[in-house]
């Protein structure tokens, strides 16, 4: 099989990134996130495999529009544990101290899919918690735009421009291939018949 063309692997580096800017995941988070963190099993029974897909998908793009962001990842959950995704707020207001970034210990708030259970916060910092079992990484995101209010963002139409260039080009790549398939398929044919005629002549001038 020929190696792939210098165009085809220029194709190939823009379609990654393009996937990485723009689809599901593609948010801005509000300025009072302060980390999110995923906390999963590392196989995918249990209501675990949703988590794992929103990571290796929705996290990845999620990490490109919001850098300064901090997103870790925990896969050594019990199997039998929940999945959860903790989101850290901290008040854009709130008062400093030499030794963490908050004056006090952070609360927790535990929030599912499902339902909101609150807790007492402490004002300049709180956890909230999204249970992911059994939910599809959509769903995951679906609550956590809910729970931080943060802004889906679209394809611009640069982005539309080039996704459609992109899709034009894979289609002409497709029937390029298809068309170098049938031609090396038919030059094999005629060197088979080729050779078969050769040796027909040497067994009977043999």
């Amino acid at each position: 099989m020929p190696s792939p063309s210098l165009s085809q692997r220029m194709r190939t580096l823009q379609t990654k990134l393009l996937e990485i800017r723009v689809g599901s995941g593609a948010i801005t988070l509000p300025k009072d996130i302060k980390r999110i963190n995923l906390r999963f099993a590392p196989k995918l029974n249990g209501g675990h495999m949703g988590p794992r897909k929103f990571w290796q998908h929705e996290l990845v793009r999620m990490k490109y529009h919001n850098p300064a962001v901090p997103m870790t990842i925990d896969r050594t959950a019990p199997q039998t544990e929940a999945a959860t995704l903790s989101v850290h707020f901290t008040s854009p207001d709130a008062p400093q101290t030499s030794g963490s970034e908050t004056s006090s210990p952070a609360a927790v708030t535990s929030t599912s899919i499902e339902h909101n259970i609150p807790s007492a916060a402490a004002p300049t910092e709180r956890v909230e918690t999204i249970n992911m079992t059994h939910s599809t990484n959509s769903e995951i995101l679906d609550a956590l735009i809910r729970l931080t209010k943060a802004e889906v963002l679209e394809p611009t139409a640069e982005d539309r421009e080039e996704m459609r260039e992109l899709a034009e080009a894979r289609m002409r790549s497709a029937k390029d291939a298809k068309l170098s398939a049938e031609v090396r398929a038919r030059q094999k044919r005629e060197r088979e018949l080729l050779d078969q005629a050769r040796g027909e002549v040497a067994n009977l001038t043999a």
